[in-house]
């Protein structure tokens, strides 16, 4: 297959991610660019509000096949595997994945194509990223439960440490208390990772950091049994969403410090500058 043919992956893209440490390859939802949150440091461009389109299962699936089937063809005369090259299968894309009605389906769907393959020739993890809003949503805890039966994980946004931030971050009016909920929720259904996007705002004048430390820490702390860690990382590329130019990208100095802290308590915590 030639590289020409991977513009029709329409719901598939592969890509270098800093969090997996090695090649992901994507699935997206969200071909419209429509999420229910609206985070000021979302890097999609033209992101507004709104639902998942229909998706083509069919055409999602033989995009997917494509794609591994590409990525195996290049390895072809190497010794390594694709599980070697490939760190996972990762639901993200342009919006939320959990809000698409297909998104239970499209999992199982992901399932049985990883099932008819060689362990070795298929990506060593399936990941969900997901601002856990849908956790309330029967059929959404189900899939979940099918994705621990698959040895996948969930990567659960958290970006605040109160409501005001939130709003400010996520422009969410989503209580922290409901949302922490959720996360406990996602925990008891999936082996579960926090992914935390810590940045620099301009306001009035003063450099605000986002999460505060204390409250976010306050926030976790119940949860530490439950979580398998935490992954802070900086902002790496421009935000599309930042229409003042207030974000600036946090030095690897104060990352640090957040993960020492956090380290101190007990967490486990993973950092990506």
């Amino acid at each position: 297959m030639s590289y020409a043919s991977t513009r029709h992956w329409q719901y598939i893209y592969p890509v270098w991610s800093r969090r997996a440490q090695g090649l992901s390859i994507g699935i997206n939802l969200h071909p419209n660019h429509c999420c229910n949150w609206h985070c000021v440091y979302c890097q999609v461009p033209g992101l507004q509000r709104g639902p998942s389109p229909t998706i083509d299962t069919h055409r999602l699936q033989q995009g997917l096949t494509d794609c591994l089937n590409w990525l195996t063809l290049h390895i072809h005369y190497t010794t390594l595997t694709l599980r070697d090259c490939v760190q996972d299968i990762a639901f993200a894309g342009d919006g939320e994945p959990t809000t698409s009605p297909q998104f239970a389906e499209i999992l199982d769907m992901v399932a049985h194509l990883m099932q008819q393959r060689k362990p070795h020739d298929r990506p060593a993890n399936l990941r969900l990223i997901t601002n856990g809003s849908q956790l309330q949503h029967a059929h959404i805890q189900h899939a979940l439960k099918r994705l621990h039966e698959m040895g996948g994980e969930v990567w659960f946004k958290l970006d605040a440490g109160n409501d005001g931030e939130m709003l400010a971050v996520n422009d969410t009016h989503l209580p922290l208390a409901l949302h922490l909920q959720r996360l406990q929720t996602c925990c008891t259904l999936c082996t579960t990772w926090v992914q935390t996007a810590i940045f620099s705002r301009s306001l009035h004048g003063e450099t605000v950091t986002t999460p505060t430390l204390p409250g976010y820490m306050e926030a976790l702390l119940p949860l530490k049994q439950r979580i398998s860690g935490i992954l802070l990382y900086g902002i790496a590329r421009p935000s599309q969403q930042d229409l003042c130019g207030c974000i600036q990208a946090t030095s690897e100095k104060i990352l640090e410090k957040y993960a020492s802290t956090l380290r101190t308590q007990g967490f486990r915590v993973r950092m990506f500058v």
